[in-house]
């Protein structure tokens, strides 16, 4: 996640596992049939895994030279095997890319791969319609997770970080945190924020492009993915106020309210973003909140948890939060005109009346 701000629902999510060739000098008893070293990873079900074809093994050294040669693909070494099946990525025998018999009971490292010498494991996962959704404000941070475990034999006792997995065996894991996103707002009259109004349209874009959502049910829309049938370009607010947007990255998003309520004015374009807080080491994000832009018709609730959209009702007051400022100023100005045409008037009829009471 180079930005740092979660996934759409339909991306790819990029995955590397990075593993270092272990010193084996200490492993001259094991033989080499009986050496471990395999890497499973399993996915959440909101991510769907790649095929088996989709699943690189990459080293930064070539194993039959010992060459230096950065992403060098090694995933068809005899013995390595790949396999995908459910959410699990397994790579078995990733001995095969760094060690061999020693000839007689035990095992040791290639002399053409030194120690601590790179390998990696890459493929993409894509985020599914199944994917948690995260939202902020306290409604709940639901990553979709990704953990990766290495066992591999061990000699005596427990690595120091490392878990007991059987007889003769360790294991660690390495989680990773793929989140999307789920913005709420709900629509209120202006002068009654406890009043929420239905059935008004939004049209939603980012970076200049208009965003296609699935109706989900009245008031609840998903980002649309590749495949859904009748996506569509306006969502609008349930009876009760609501609207949902489902499975967005927390980038800023651009609304335009393109029909408003029966009695009520439309409100500025505004914009709304959604703000992670990540931990130290960038690992999981521990916090989310809500930024409005644009108009103070936008704004966060209290609690955090929404961004109540304001609608102003028909009235002369509220001209000017609907851009109606230019016919505020032509109104003051007409009622200025009437009273200063209508004065002269009224003072030349009083002073013919009082000129005709006193003859």
């Amino acid at each position: 996640d180079a930005g740092m701000d979660g996934f759409d629902l339909g991306a790819s999510v990029e995955y590397e596992i990075a593993l270092r060739v272990p010193d084996l000098s200490s492993f001259s008893g094991v033989p080499y049939s009986s050496y471990v070293f395999d890497l499973t990873d399993v996915v959440d079900p909101g991510l769907t895994l790649p095929a088996v074809s989709g699943v690189r093994v990459l080293m930064d050294v070539d194993p039959s030279t010992g060459a230096s040669s950065p992403d060098l693909d090694v995933t068809g070494t005899p013995g390595l095997s790949v396999g995908v099946s459910g959410q699990t990525v397994s790579v078995d025998g990733l001995k095969a890319v760094f060690a061999e018999s020693d000839g007689a009971s035990g095992v040791r490292n290639w002399a053409s791969v030194p120690v601590g010498s790179l390998i990696r494991i890459r493929y993409a996962a894509v985020l599914n319609t199944g994917a948690s959704l995260s939202a902020p404000g306290g409604g709940g941070l639901h990553p979709n997770v990704n953990t990766a475990t290495l066992t591999r034999s061990r000699i005596a006792g427990v690595s120091p970080g490392w878990d007991d997995a059987g007889p003769g065996v360790e294991s660690k894991s390495a989680v990773a945190h793929a989140y999307v996103f789920r913005l709420d707002l709900v629509k209120v009259d202006k002068d009654d924020t406890t009043r929420v109004l239905g059935g008004a349209g939004f049209e939603v874009s980012r970076d200049g492009q208009v965003l296609r959502f699935t109706k989900l049910s009245d008031g609840v829309y998903r980002l649309a993915v590749p495949g859904d049938v009748g996506a569509l370009s306006e969502v609008f607010s349930h009876t009760d106020g609501t609207l949902s947007l489902q499975g967005v990255e927390a980038r800023a998003l651009s609304l335009r309210e393109t029909s408003a309520p029966s009695g009520y004015f439309k409100v500025p374009a505004f914009t709304v973003e959604v703000l992670p807080v990540w931990n130290t080491d960038a690992s999981e994000v521990t916090l989310a909140s809500y930024r409005t832009h644009g108009t103070s018709l936008a704004f966060v609730s209290q609690d955090g948890r929404t961004v109540m959209v304001a609608d102003p009702a028909h009235s002369l007051a509220n001209l000017p939060y609907t851009g109606g400022v230019g016919i505020l100023i032509l109104l003051v100005l007409a009622i200025l005109f009437l009273v200063f045409a209508v004065r002269p008037y009224y003072q030349a009829h009083r002073a013919e009346a009082t000129a005709n009471i006193l003859s």
